[in-house]
């Protein structure tokens, strides 16, 4: 098998089967996301008891991505310390929302400006132009900030600190370094994960089956994220002692 730190993504995929749990362990965290979903449609109102168990899933998927990062790929973390695990997911899912009402912000404040203006109004000549921009706007936003915060995330989950998740200077120098590896493995795992969502629901039984295809597919997508930070690490401590000598 390649090194873990060798940008080989069949390693995000192949390796953790080698765990003999892996099918329990997956398991266990597509049924915290069935019991959030069931939870929230069987009363909205217990919403912050969806919230904890969404925590408690997210504190597991940093947990794998960090592993990953440190290089352990035949093996997915155990369900254990789950305090942890929501404490860690809980923080992660705060820095996720401030970018959420970001967009969020930017949303309200072309609607107050197309009221304002009367932009808004489908008769107007310029409703087009406006409706088209806050669009493709919002749409660009999103587009963007999904990408920065699948990188950020393995930042944070590895220095296991909150001030990780706000070093958005180092985030940036990793994307300039290596925008195509990175970008690869975002994109493979959000189609990864966007098809996880929507072939189990083209059945009846298939419905059944879309937390816990959801939560394989955000494990596999974490871990590919995680691989390709160790890689990044790997180049920079291979860089920086030429960059020392060249400087000597």
């Amino acid at each position: 098998m390649s090194s873990p730190t060798t940008f080989d993504l069949n390693n995000s995929f192949k390796a953790f089967l080698k765990d003999p749990e892996w099918p329990l362990k997956t398991t266990i965290g597509g049924f915290i996301n069935y019991m959030s979903l069931g939870i929230f449609i069987f009363n909205p109102a217990l919403t912050p008891i969806c919230f904890i168990l969404s925590a408690l899933s997210t504190g597991y998927l940093l947990r794998s991505l960090r592993m990953t990062a440190n290089g352990e790929l035949e093996k997915l973390p155990g369900w254990n310390d789950w305090m942890d695990l929501t404490i860690s997911g809980l923080s992660w899912l705060s820095i996720a929302a401030g970018f959420f009402f970001f967009a969020m912000s930017v949303l309200a404040i072309s609607l107050l400006t197309g009221a304002g203006f009367d932009l808004s109004n489908v008769s107007k000549p310029n409703f087009l132009i406006w409706a088209e921009s806050t669009f493709l706007f919002l749409f660009f936003l999103s587009f963007g900030q999904n990408f920065f915060l699948a990188i950020l995330m393995a930042n944070f989950a590895q220095e296991e600190k909150m001030a990780a998740g706000f070093a958005w200077r180092k985030v940036v120098r990793r994307i300039r370094k290596a925008p195509l590896e990175l970008g690869t493995v975002w994109l493979a795992g959000s189609t990864l994960t966007v098809v996880a969502l929507i072939v189990p629901t083209m059945s009846v039984i298939g419905v059944l089956f879309t937390p816990f295809c959801f939560f394989l597919a955000q494990i596999i997508s974490t871990r590919m994220i995680g691989q390709t930070w160790a890689y990044l690490n790997q180049l920079e401590t291979t860089i920086q002692p030429e960059l020392t000598i060249a400087e000597n």
